[in-house]
């Protein structure tokens, strides 16, 4: 099989992947007005989001070692399409908290999957690539996001609008699958890693480490995916046409720094590279606070999408380079703590947000990106990460 044929099936899985949740969090204020919820309520509502990725850690390596990461790809990326198409069917709240139940559990299982592919293919490269591959995750939100903000402008259904993305993605995911990496079956008794043991296990200090830069990472994405648009319509006081445009810019932002993060880390390392992407994050958020107009908030979403693009896929990167364990299950670990930030974010902002202010949220979730700069300095390199 052709590497450069796998990279492009994934680098499209990765496009397609990443617009799923961009095309949810775009309508996220229509679909909220429509059920009459306040911000606290509605924080309780994307919680039900974490609880289906936290039902899904435990389980989601023995899944994905049972079903080879390659099928797994696939039938879970169809499963989310599907999912997203529900999200904007349901009329009775308790049907959409069940939705977004499963939305959660299998946005988790996907990502851990086609995640175990990037890592294959990136083996077959020299020198990092993962990071444009999480870039086009990344324009695919961009374009999602886009298309959002011409969907609520244009008055369309958030169901017409999710039939429509999910109908493509399905079309191409199917077709593309013949391209990923099969499993290889080849046991490799020449590899430094020990044997480990299957299932859930706990990370050693360094993934540890990386588990938590992620998390941290996620918190911040997870509440600009989930409480952008709203900043921009309650605190900016953004007119309609314009609401959508502070997710874009934050998207757009993000999948410039991902594809800029793979020159970074070769020209500067992974440690230096974080730390610049945390004083960014910081200033970013800060600025949002400081200076809440609607044209200043859009600029302050775009430095917040440089902060947060490199950190993730390096944090996976490493992990996937690591010589505790098996890369699937250190991936699997990084990953599972990552997402927890992810999804248990957003309803700890509508919370802060109902008894302070969103301001108040923004702010408190700056001080990340600070934390993100000083743990950096921490994290352990594996000599082979980079030249690979």
């Amino acid at each position: 099989m052709s590497k450069h044929l796998a990279r492009i099936a994934v680098t499209i899985l990765f496009f397609f992947f990443g617009g799923i949740s961009a095309s949810w969090a775009s309508r996220i204020p229509t679909i909220k007005e429509a059920f009459g919820v306040n911000d606290s309520a509605w924080g309780f509502v994307l919680l039900y989001i974490s609880i289906g990725t936290l039902i899904t850690l435990p389980i989601a390596g023995k899944i994905i070692d049972k079903l080879g990461s390659k099928n797994a790809t696939l039938i879970f990326l169809l499963t989310y399409f599907v999912l997203l198409i529900g999200i904007g069917y349901w009329d009775v709240l308790w049907q959409l908290k069940l939705n977004l139940v499963m939305f959660g559990a299998i946005s988790n299982i996907t990502n851990i999957s086609i995640n175990t592919q990037a890592i294959k293919v990136s083996k077959q490269y020299k020198g990092q690539i993962i990071g444009s591959l999480h870039g086009t995750w990344s324009i695919g939100g961009f374009a999602a996001s886009w298309l959002g903000a011409e969907m609520i402008s244009s008055y369309v259904p958030p169901i017409n609008h999710f039939i429509y993305y999910s109908s493509v993605g399905i079309f191409f995911s199917i077709l593309l699958f013949k391209h990923l990496v099969p499993e290889d079956k080849t046991p490799q008794t020449d590899s430094p890693i020990k044997e480990s043991k299957k299932g859930f296990q706990l990370p050693d200090k360094n993934l540890a480490m990386l588990g938590l830069l992620a998390f941290f990472a996620m918190v911040a994405e997870g509440m600009m995916t989930d409480w952008s648009s709203e900043y921009m319509k309650h605190v900016t006081l953004a007119p309609i046409q314009l609401v959508g445009y502070g997710l874009t810019a934050y998207m757009f932002a993000m999948a410039s720094g991902r594809f800029i993060s793979d020159f970074t880390v070769r020209r500067f390392g992974e440690q230096k590279t974080l730390l610049f992407c945390g004083i960014l994050l910081f200033i970013g958020l800060g600025a949002s606070v400081l200076f809440p107009s609607v044209y200043s908030t859009i600029i302050s979403f775009m430095i917040v999408g440089l902060g947060v693009s490199a950190v993730v896929p390096m944090c996976y990167n490493l992990a996937g380079h690591n010589k505790s364990m098996a890369p699937q299950q250190a991936l699997t670990l990084v990953t599972s703590i990552g997402f927890i930030g992810f999804f248990l974010g957003p309803p700890v902002i509508g919370f802060i947000a109902q008894h302070s202010s969103l301001k108040t949220a923004f702010a408190i979730v700056a001080l990340f990106g600070l934390a993100i700069s000083v743990l950096s300095r921490f994290i352990v390199i594996e000599s082979n990460s980079q030249t690979e």
